[in-house]
């Protein structure tokens, strides 16, 4: 029973967002009379997958369906007043991608063109009270790309630390099981002990978490010292970790609660209600976990330490995510 919710989820992870975008893009073409045109627009290998998608989720998760339908409409009825009432046209990005420039794009979903030109909005479908993934990016790239202003050493030295702490993490893992830790973990495969995080013990997980909190105390440091070096270009570098590669981009995010109901919760952001805060970002207190918390005004960032999948390997990822504080939170 366990394993099949298991499943379920997995399915519901995976599909989820493709056809909440399909749904609020097809719900806005309708409110703007403009349906004929968005279907014809609509790539015919993306219509294919969006039909497997479709009959996936009729087989295994059929309570997904009614849970879309209603979010969607939600989420469109919740965006067309944000134009003010002007006549617009919804774009997939994914139609449009080599038809528009990256500064366009960025994290947008759908495009909506208006006279004034191309609104890029971000759509996000959110567990409620959780933390909105916003970008995940590769460790041994992480400072050069987002914080191209800091010295190119200083991502270097952070890659040799990166795999100096997995020696270390690796060999303590080992030594747990009274075993020599060989340079790869090979030997831990072959007395069936597993590489994914979630199926460690209460011990081994402790090893790991440790591990990482040791990776993300150097981040905190390094995060630390770019603001006292630049503190200008550091504040600009943490709008793309929010989710706004681009001032332009809009993030459209609908909070729900799947498990108990339909009912959701739309919330519009705008760059403009971060922007004029980042000149005073706080980087908050290194808490000895895998997370580097940074806070402009009432929004919190989040650049969390994780594996891509297995942890037996150096291919870690940096995952950002922000959560808005509101007037009832405590």
């Amino acid at each position: 029973m366990a394993q099949d919710q298991t499943k379920k989820e997995a399915l519901f992870n995976e599909v989820k967002g493709s056809l909440f975008e399909y749904l609020v893009a097809k719900r806005l073409a309708f409110l703007n009379q403009d349906e004929l045109r968005f279907h014809k627009s609509l790539d015919r290998n993306y219509l294919t997958v969006l039909s497997q998608q479709d009959r996936m989720v009729r087989q295994f998760y059929p309570e997904m369906l009614s849970f879309l339908e209603t979010v969607s409409k939600k989420t469109a009825d919740t965006i067309l007043p944000y134009f003010k009432g002007n006549k617009f046209s919804p774009h997939l990005t994914g139609k449009f991608a080599n038809t528009h420039s990256s500064r366009e794009l960025h994290e947008a979903d759908l495009l909506i063109k208006t006279e004034e030109g191309l609104t890029p909005l971000s759509l996000k479908l959110n567990k409620k009270n959780a933390y909105v993934n916003t970008k995940s990016g590769g460790i041994k790239s992480f400072f050069t790309h987002y914080f191209p202003f800091i010295d190119s050493e200083v991502q270097q030295r952070f890659c040799q630390l990166v795999d100096l702490e997995f020696n270390r993490m690796s060999i303590e893992l080992h030594a747990f099981h009274d075993l020599e830790y060989p340079g790869h973990f090979n030997l831990w495969v072959q007395h069936g002990f597993s590489e994914l995080p979630g199926e460690l013990s209460k011990e081994e997980r402790a090893i790991l978490k440790r591990y990482y909190a040791r990776i993300a105390y150097e981040i905190h440091h390094i995060m630390t010292q770019a603001q006292k070096q630049n503190a200008e270009n550091f504040s600009q570098s943490l709008a793309p970790l929010m989710g706004f590669g681009s001032h332009e981009i809009v993030q459209v995010i609908c909070f729900h609660e799947f498990k108990t109901s339909h009912e959701a919760e739309v919330i519009i952001h705008p760059y403009k209600e971060i922007g004029p805060q980042l000149k005073d970002a706080r980087i908050m207190a290194f808490q000895e976990i895998s997370s580097v918390e940074v806070e402009v005004g009432n929004w919190s960032l989040q650049i969390r330490v994780k594996p891509m999948n297995k942890f037996t390997t150096t291919a870690i990822k940096m995952n950002c995510s922000v959560k808005v504080k509101r007037p009832n939170d405590v």
